[in-house]
């Protein structure tokens, strides 16, 4: 069976109850662990400590095609049964959300490896930049 893979920015702020309700709804009695990543903007900032918002740029054309892809490749390689990614754009300030992920597998090992491995992936900036403005 493939995993299910959903993956998207937005400009509006997400709804993480209702993503995660939609996320258990495509769950089955296999899944022992769901991990979920919510990214906020952290302040002081590490490229300009005071500053007053942050931008989110996509460095690509196809961003959502990108981050898709992303979790496609954490589904293969960390056996996942299922992967949610949605990152905001635009510009949004310090506390907001940006990004949100959640991975599930058989076990908590795959789940949490998986999920950090997205993440870390993300943050690379090869597909959305991160530039924080006073």
């Amino acid at each position: 069976m493939s995993a299910i893979i959903r993956a998207s920015t937005t400009e509006q702020p997400f709804d993480f109850a209702s993503c995660y309700h939609v996320f258990q709804q495509q769950e089955t009695d296999a899944t022992g662990t769901v991990v979920i990543h919510h990214g906020k903007v952290k302040y002081p900032g590490k490229q300009v400590a005071e500053f007053r918002q942050v931008v989110l740029s996509p460095m690509i054309a196809d961003p959502d095609a990108a981050l898709a892809e992303v979790g496609r490749q954490a589904a293969i390689e960390y056996d996942l049964f299922q992967v949610f990614i949605a990152h905001r754009l635009g510009a949004i300030g310090r506390g907001d959300d940006v990004l949100l992920v959640m991975a599930s597998a058989a076990t908590r090992k795959q789940a949490f490896a998986g999920c950090a491995w997205i993440v870390d992936e993300i943050k690379r900036e090869n597909i959305i930049q991160l530039k924080e403005r006073i």
